[in-house]
């Protein structure tokens, strides 16, 4: 019968590799890719995970647009009705996270074996597992900066080529040490996303409008939810009513148009 004296700590906790400060990967996302690897739909991958489809897309979105490059792509047509296959970043990122996984396995053990601060280790775990509940995180970096006395417009290049603008105050341009060419996101609530299908003929104030493809609308009895695909593995998900998205009259595929106030985009940095 063990002895209720020896308590030893042993230590275990799932790997995260953060971007940007913000969740990009662990375990779960990871076996999410290489189900979509093996089965080449998003469908089948997220059943075989466990996940729900929403879930699953959420996920693939976000990891797309944190990434310095696409991670996967979608295909669309043939025989099979197109599908969702990984690009050679997606693979070689999974390949490092599995290589990092085992070293950090390694180096858990290790602590747990000389830890003698366990509070203070659990503190930090906590803290670095928190997460931002804006839906739209994108990666880019900063091509122009224009500070006035009390405003600033910042201006950020994604992977996409599309630019997206942001008003701040110009003491936060200062105390972010905002540089152009430096490496910066931009964080967007899908609340505050407006869809078109047609702003040709509109007169409109909003600083940014990111042309794309609309690749999924989901709606229940109240509301609803819109992702464009703005090119260059960044997405945009926007949040409507439901008769909002009914009105809009669009389907999967269709060309469409995010409009967003530049006052609604945060800054930020690593």
């Amino acid at each position: 019968m063990p002895d209720k004296n020896d308590q030893s700590v042993e230590f275990a906790a799932p790997l995260w590799l953060n971007k940007n400060r913000k969740a990009f990967l662990q375990g779960r996302r990871i076996e999410l890719l290489e189900k979509i690897d093996e089965y080449g739909s998003i469908t089948k991958a997220s059943k075989a995970a466990g996940m729900s489809y929403k879930g699953a897309w959420d996920a693939v979105n976000s990891m797309n647009n944190l990434a310095d490059k696409p991670l996967t792509v979608n295909v669309t047509g043939g025989r099979t009705g197109g599908g969702t296959s990984l690009t050679e970043e997606g693979r070689g990122l999974i390949q490092m996270f599995r290589m990092v996984e085992l070293e950090h396995s390694k180096a858990l053990l290790s602590i747990g074996k000389n830890a003698d601060d366990l509070d203070r280790a659990l503190n930090l775990m906590r803290r670095i597992s928190m997460r931002i509940s804006a839906k739209n995180v994108c990666f880019g970096r900063v091509c122009d900066i224009r500070v006035d006395k009390l405003l600033a417009e910042v201006c950020i290049e994604l992977k996409s080529g599309h630019r997206i603008v942001s008003i701040i105050t110009a003491e936060s341009v200062e105390t972010l040490g905002l540089v152009v060419g430096e490496a910066a996101y931009a964080v967007i609530k899908a609340s505050s996303v407006l869809v078109s299908n047609d702003v040709d003929g509109l007169k409109l104030s909003a600083g940014n409008l990111l042309r794309g493809r609309i690749v999924s609308i989901r709606t229940d009895a109240v509301m609803g939810e819109v992702i464009l695909d703005i090119g260059g593995g960044d997405t945009i998900a926007a949040t409507v009513t439901a008769g909002g998205a009914v009105n809009l009259n669009v389907s999967e595929g269709d060309d469409a148009c995010a409009i967003i106030d530049a006052s609604n985009v945060i800054i930020g940095i690593e």
